[in-house]
């Protein structure tokens, strides 16, 4: 028999945890004198300590532990690791990220002085309804003037819209030039008759990268640019037609400078990009 100060040598864990697994009926001494309180502890408890200090290196609660030792299975233990090891795994590559993003933002404060510093921020969509409609238009110009004629469309056709004006851009590489875009309004109801208009659902639930731009769409360019350079330093991809969101617009003022637009990039989960 071992007194606690010998058994906890031997361990190498403290009195203080010795007690604590008691207390939890964890590990309890073979023997506790009434009279004194001495605990006493057999050297074969040695194998039930090791066990103890395996599970617990293996990310299991104590509470868990001590169910595991009263019945210990093998194959309840094993398939108990195979999600410890599936959490593990997720925990790596979410922290493997936000080095990433760490440096990435390192990059573009090192950049600051010769381009404009963005702040590149990581977002959750919410499930949205848009009402538009969807066009090749050849260049930046006819964006604009395109985005008008959606808007006055919507009106006439009765669609009152939940939130700011949406465009989609899809992929350009289908293209030999010009962009593949659609001019939405949310709505939180469809309107009795779409007639011609188009409807997207966006799911919700996505992750997507987004960076605020303030100003007249002239320079909007250096926005994208941010992005792209977080983009390259990152472990992201983009995973879908990127988005710009008119939070403050021609229709809301009639100063360019205060014009506020969010670009978001829909990006792939950074444990699926190889």
């Amino acid at each position: 028999m071992l007194k606690i100060g010998e058994f906890a040598r031997l361990s190498q864990v403290s009195i203080k945890t010795l007690r604590h697994y008691d207390a939890l009926n964890v590990l309890r001494p073979a023997r506790i004198y009434p009279e004194s309180g001495y605990r006493l502890y057999e050297i074969g408890q040695l194998v039930d300590m090791v066990r103890i200090l395996a599970l617990k290196d293996c990310g299991f609660t104590l509470e868990e532990i001590a169910r595991l030792l009263r019945t210990y299975d093998t194959k309840t233990v094993e398939a108990l690791l195979h999600q410890r090891i599936a959490a593990q795994e997720q925990l790596v590559a979410d922290e493997q990220a936000r080095l990433q993003r760490m440096i990435a933002r390192t990059q573009q404060l090192a950049d600051a002085d010769r381009v404009p510093l963005y702040d590149v921020a990581l977002k959750q969509t919410e499930p949205l309804t848009l009402v538009g409609l969807r066009q090749c238009v050849a260049t930046t110009a006819e964006i604009g003037p395109f985005a008008q004629m959606v808007m006055r469309h919507c009106e006439q056709h009765g669609v009152a819209s939940s939130g700011p004006l949406i465009h989609l851009y899809y992929d350009e590489s289908q293209l030999d030039e010009g962009f593949d875009l659609f001019v939405g309004m949310p709505v939180t109801a469809l309107p009795p008759s779409l007639a011609d208009l188009r409807c997207e659902r966006l799911v919700g639930g996505e992750q997507v990268a987004c960076v605020i731009y303030r100003g007249d769409y002239r320079n909007i360019s250096s926005a994208y640019s941010a992005l792209d350079r977080w983009l390259s330093t990152s472990s992201y991809r983009i995973a879908g037609p990127c988005r710009e969101i008119y939070h403050l617009n021609p229709t809301h003022t009639d100063d360019p400078a205060s014009y506020i637009t969010e670009i978001q990039y829909p990006l792939l989960p950074a444990c699926d990009v190889s």
